[in-house]
């Protein structure tokens, strides 16, 4: 089988279909995965065949806007309603025509057999559809679009799709869903699960020295630092600090250290970002709401302080703390309130209940499919529409 995998620019919307990757080829299956640099890179990094369209994209442009200086982006137009949230999609549908003709040639030239996209990359079961090959949404996180504003996005792909012979604007016939049954959306369309896997990377794994119960990893994403979160990772320092005896790796790239300063005692700088390097062993994640980083947590049965910045991680945030997994702070004035993240520390690191619902989060999510039980649904998959055909 040849899967021909497409994302959406973004590195952070291809890491989840990473481990369906490693797995179809780990089955004998050829992969090649389509896109513009920030996604072919990844995915060279990780050893996969790549063919790249374009220039970067460079995600972070938008994400920038007119902000004055020194002000993170929840500082600025506070928590965006569910409807700005969900309408995000908009953006990916104009975004899905720039390449879709060259994915087509390629998919027609390389033969593909499947075709494997984020759940924002619309142009993936259209250019399935033309093929006659099934087409599979892999989602990214806990917030995927809505059924009412996937309805209204596709429309406008109507045309596109009148020009290339097809009636209507197909959908993928298959949609796979890494977040566990607590923290699914109940108002996207249905879809199969597919057990997330905190990614790794090729860095080494962090090693905690404290005892259990004192460990903590901050992540707050390379976004987040960009758009001037330096001091909002200084107040988590200092609230840690505070604490008293507590470990800490403290994820952030050299050129934002000068920002956040000194670490005291105990807690350290490190240059990985990949949740699996730093996640494990922690009693608690403190992260902005990614989700890689709390779907890694969930997974790993550790509890999560969120302090959302961007669009949908403000309901990844409101969806831990509605599992009773952890804490949200999900306004800039709770943010930057060093007692309100002390005493979130606090909470999150001695009740008991905080990790006994990480726990059975945890277990939900080790019974759902693994990437490699999901190769044998592809499988399946791809072999009905050959005899369809």
């Amino acid at each position: 089988m040849r899967a021909l995998i497409i994302s959406t620019p973004v590195d952070t919307h291809f890491l989840p279909m990473l481990p369906l990757a490693r797995a179809l080829t780990g089955a004998g299956h050829e992969v090649l995965v389509a896109g513009q640099p920030d996604v072919t890179g990844p995915a060279e990094a990780a050893g996969l065949a790549t063919a790249t369209f374009g220039e970067a994209f460079h995600y972070m442009d938008l994400r920038r806007g007119r902000r004055p200086e020194g002000l993170r982006p929840i500082e600025v137009v506070g928590r965006p309603p569910a409807q700005q949230i969900d309408g995000a999609a908009q953006m990916w549908r104009n975004h899905a025509p720039y390449f879709l003709y060259d994915y087509l040639e390629l998919a027609r030239e390389w033969r593909a057999d499947l075709v494997i996209c984020d759940h924002m990359e619309f142009a993936g079961p259209v250019v399935a559809k033309v093929l006659g090959i099934p087409s599979v949404w892999h989602r990214w996180g806990v917030a995927p679009t809505t059924t009412f504003m996937l309805g209204q996005t596709r429309m406008w792909l109507g045309p596109l799709c009148e020009r290339l012979g097809l009636g209507s604007v197909p959908g993928p016939d298959l949609i796979l869903d890494p977040a566990p049954p607590t923290l699914a959306s109940t108002e996207a369309p249905a879809a199969r699960p597919i057990r997330p896997v905190p990614h790794t990377g090729d860095g080494t794994p962090w090693t905690y020295a404290a005892p259990p119960g004192r460990r903590v990893a901050v992540a707050l994403g390379g976004y987040t630092l960009d758009l001037d979160g330096a001091p909002l990772v200084r107040r988590i320092v200092d609230a840690l600090a505070a604490a008293g005896g507590v470990e800490a790796v403290v994820s952030a790239a050299p050129e934002h250290r000068a920002a956040i300063g000194a670490l005291p005692a105990g807690l350290a700088y490190s240059a990985e970002t990949a949740p699996g390097l730093l996640f494990p062993g922690a009693d608690l994640v403190i992260h902005h709401g990614g989700p890689g980083s709390t779907l890694a947590a969930a997974a790993l049965g550790i509890p999560q302080l969120v302090l959302p910045q961007l669009d949908e991680t403000f309901l990844a945030g409101d969806k831990v703390a509605a599992a009773g997994t952890g804490i949200t702070l999900d306004t800039a004035e709770r943010q930057n309130s060093g007692a309100e993240l002390a005493d979130s520390i606090r909470k999150l690191l001695t009740e008991p209940t905080y990790k006994s619902g990480a726990q059975r989060l945890r277990a939900e999510i080790h019974a759902m499919p693994a990437p490699a039980e999901t190769v044998t649904l592809l499988e399946e998959l791809t072999t009905r529409q050959e005899v369809l055909a």
